[in-house]
């Protein structure tokens, strides 16, 4: 027999598809044990018809499938309308009505497929336009605190004191207080991170005695931070203090400067 001419006949496709007749069924079965060349070319037609109907994100499960195919290629029970249906026609034109009905149900999925897939990635991209917005907002929020804030330094009413440790020259911060307001704002430059029971405080020093001037609650996102207010000062301070704060201060000045 010519095998090359016996897989072109469409005699896989029928048979993958389950439209191949019993007779040609049972022969197509027995030629592809014999033949190694016409079971390769049904393997070859099954993965690509797989790789066709799965190549979306989204899949049919395979008796949804399996049901649609019996439900178009169920005889029809009614003896009157086969009857009608069974007119005169040429051989082979059942199996093509058959073989164009099979190729709009693969196109029907696929076009499914497409249509979900697309919805998908229009809902990916929009999730990641918002993210993109907020994220722009929030750097516009940022952006617009640190010109306030530059804008405080530069105030000619301000005066600027560096806070220096001792023995460590790393370890740094520095103080704006507005001599106008009164306002006073901390730059944390570098500070040792304290234990999760300690925090730092700062005073503000006046005839040796310490005002309290606030918590610093370090934040990455935050360039100055508004303390209380004070009316006089000659120095500042910050100490190392119990989470929440004292009274006066209870460790020597981790930093400390004079006006």
């Amino acid at each position: 027999m010519n095998i090359k001419e016996y897989i072109s006949s469409g005699i896989i496709e029928s048979y993958v598809l389950g439209l191949a007749t019993q007779q040609e069924s049972q022969e197509f079965e027995k030629l592809s044990a014999q033949y190694p060349e016409i079971a390769a070319a049904r393997n070859e037609f099954e993965l690509a018809l797989e790789q066709e109907l799965t190549s979306s994100t989204v899949t049919v499960s395979g008796h949804i499938k399996q049901n649609i195919v019996q439900k178009i290629f169920s005889p029809v029970e009614d003896t009157e309308m086969a009857r009608e249906v069974s007119m005169e026609t040429k051989p082979g034109s059942n199996f093509i009505w058959k073989w164009l009905v099979a190729a709009s149900f693969i196109l029907l999925v696929g076009t499914a497929f497409w249509a979900v897939n697309t919805s998908r990635n229009a809902k990916r991209l929009e999730k990641e336009r918002v993210a993109l917005l907020q994220q722009l907002s929030r750097t516009e929020s940022e952006l617009n605190a640190m010109k306030q804030e530059a804008a405080i330094m530069q105030k000619p009413d301000v005066k600027m004191a560096s806070m220096n440790n001792a023995s460590n020259p790393m370890v740094y911060a520095t103080i704006y207080w507005d001599t106008t307001s009164k306002d006073v704002y901390l730059m944390v430059n570098n500070l040792p991170k304290p234990a999760s029971d300690k925090q730092y405080q700062l005073w503000a020093l006046l005839d040796n005695k310490p005002i309290d001037l606030g918590m610093i609650e370090a934040r990455q996102d935050k360039l100055l931070y508004r303390m209380k207010n004070v009316q006089q000062a000659e120095a500042f301070a910050i100490t190392l203090e119990p989470k929440g704060g004292s009274s006066t201060p209870t460790t020597t000045p981790v930093v400390l400067s004079k006006l």
